[in-house]
């Protein structure tokens, strides 16, 4: 190398911050992501990469850069995600989201960005490592288990590491989060359907009325976490939604609640929807009526591999200076589908610090900041050659 990794990337850092303003400007929702995917591709295919596949798992998009020893190699799978949400963007940015309803509340426009720079440095670095680098764009993060289908289409074959990151308000650019074990929360939903008995509303006596019983049922469902779960673990049930009636006068037949449940390990997930349906039919019946419980599986726990996150904590020391890297204290309640892939390769995520003053994510006036694009790809850079046998690129 004629220059340092860090000159490398400062000179690549202003074409992939041009691209994360095209992306922040043109969003696309979950299982929407045509153009994104197609962009993504082509600047790949410019890029000169050795394999490319499109339609991965809907719109995902899967490359590989191989170095000039891959017979001797491992595979490290570098991944981000691509789709934006539903939330009519509120700012003056000249890169607004041109698309009504729709922005990159989350960051994605950022990740992606940050590993196309990242595929544009392992392009010009082939002799710096063995192996293969797998890039992995992935369409659908957003509770629509986009993971799982890149994974169920073989992206995760051969894989012996995979890593993502995730830009984090409140944490300063240039540092970055680090959390072995459990880092991010399950994310299940479920619904319950109470069948009571209607009448007229001045009438009570002559109805099983599921509105009063629904009531119960939230505060009931509360004493799972405050009273079954031990205080050293941590789980969420939490009521979102509560349907019911059409009129201020009928008491309705049914009411519907609708939830969400947030686990740290896969044991207690297993154990919360048994809870759930015995104390809801329990209690139902003791108000005689009747309950319905669907139940639907969403993202596992996010657990990071304790060897893979020491490893990323020395890069970020290496990389970022002394005092770059903090160690959370706590997991986030929060779901990541990353998850999916960590079921076929141990690997990590971390948290890519975008500012201390920047809003939260999944807010209308969220932007992931253009200065902490250079530091994730100087992070992903690293992990690859670290991880792919050389050190000569310091």
């Amino acid at each position: 190398m004629t220059h340092s990794l860090s000159e490398l990337i400062t000179s690549l850092a202003p074409d992939a911050i041009a691209v994360r303003h095209h992306l922040h400007a043109h969003p696309e929702l979950s299982n929407e992501e045509e153009q994104t995917s197609k962009f993504v591709a082509e600047r790949l295919t410019a890029l000169g990469v050795d394999t490319l596949r499109t339609g991965v798992g809907g719109h995902g998009v899967v490359a590989e850069i191989r170095g000039n020893q891959i017979q001797t190699g491992q595979t490290l799978a570098l991944r981000a995600d691509m789709d934006a949400l539903p939330i009519q963007e509120l700012s003056s940015l000249p890169y607004c989201s041109t698309k009504p309803g729709v922005m990159h509340a989350c960051g994605h426009d950022g990740h992606t960005a940050t590993l196309l720079g990242t595929a544009a440095a392992l392009t010009q670095l082939r002799g710096e490592f063995t192996g293969t680098v797998r890039l992995i764009f992935q369409p659908a993060e957003e509770g629509v288990q986009g993971a799982t289908r890149m994974c169920l289409a073989g992206v995760m074959d051969g894989v012996d590491r995979v890593v993502a990151l995730h830009g984090w308000p409140g944490l300063a650019i240039g540092k970055i989060g680090t959390k072995p074990g459990a880092m991010m929360a399950s994310s299940d939903t479920f619904d319950l359907v109470i069948r009571g008995k209607g009448a007229h509303a001045a009438q009570p006596h002559n109805s099983v009325d599921p509105i009063v019983i629904a009531a119960h049922l939230v505060t009931a469902l509360q004493t799972i976490s405050s009273r079954e779960v031990s205080p050293t673990e941590a789980v969420v049930v939490t009521i979102a939604q509560i349907h019911a009636g059409t009129a201020y006068n009928v008491i309705p037949t049914e009411a519907v609640l609708k939830g969400t449940v947030r686990c740290l390990t896969n044991e207690l997930r297993e154990q919360i929807p048994v809870r759930i349906e015995a104390i809801a039919k329990n209690l139902c019946a003791a108000f005689r009526a009747d309950c319905e419980l669907t139940y639907r599986w969403g993202t596992k726990p996010t657990v990071n591999d304790e060897s893979v996150n020491a490893l990323i904590e020395q890069i970020g020391q290496e990389a970022l200076g002394e005092g770059s890297v903090l160690r959370l204290l706590a997991p986030s309640m929060g779901a990541e589908d990353f998850a999916a892939y960590l079921d076929y390769a141990p690997g990590c995520m971390f948290r890519l610090g975008v500012g201390e003053e920047v809003t939260n994510l999944h807010t209308p006036t969220y932007n992931f900041s253009d200065g902490a694009v250079s530091v994730g790809m100087e992070m992903f850079t690293r992990i690859a050659l670290k991880t792919l046998t050389s050190e000569r690129a310091a």
